[in-house]
């Protein structure tokens, strides 16, 4: 891959992935597919006028690092596992938005409506406190490392 795609793809990289790490951190949903599922049902239809952009962030971000994970020639060996490790914690979050915390929410919102939250309820929620943590805290590594990957310099090639 040439210096000016590896550039382009550096931004689009570090772009996607600062806005999913800002998501996940400080917005009120994660932006991978799936993320409307999160939403209480009331919210649904006004915030999803810009669904399928909010969509493409996550997996931009996931397929800009993969590619330079194994696309990027003459680069230091640190910038590679920087980009490796950034594509694996891309993985890690959206594998959590999928796997976890929508099923939780789908159930969640399928309990009939209770004066008291059961034991299962509260379990769901518990469960669901960490796995949007683990994917939080991945998701806020995988902007870290391709930061970090960004900063690193260039090896000179020959």
């Amino acid at each position: 891959m040439n210096r000016s795609i590896e550039s382009i793809l550096r931004f689009i990289n570090l772009t996607s992935s600062g806005l999913l790490a800002g998501s996940l951190g400080f917005g009120d949903a994660a932006l991978m597919p799936g993320w409307e599922h999160e939403l209480p049902p009331e919210r649904r239809a006004q915030d999803l006028a810009n669904r399928s952009y909010f969509n493409a962030i996550g997996p931009v971000a996931l397929g800009t690092a993969v590619t330079l994970a194994v696309g990027s020639r003459h680069v230091r060996p640190i910038k590679r596992v920087l980009d490796t490790a950034t594509a694996v914690a891309l993985a890690g979050v959206l594998a959590a938005t999928i796997m976890v915390t929508v099923p939780i929410n789908k159930e969640l919102e399928e309990q009939p409506p209770s004066d008291y939250p059961s034991d299962r309820s509260h379990s769901l929620v518990r469960n669901w406190t960490r796995a949007h943590a683990v994917r939080t805290t991945l998701g806020i590594g995988a902007f870290v490392c391709a930061v970090a990957s960004n900063l690193a310099h260039r090896a000179h090639a020959k």
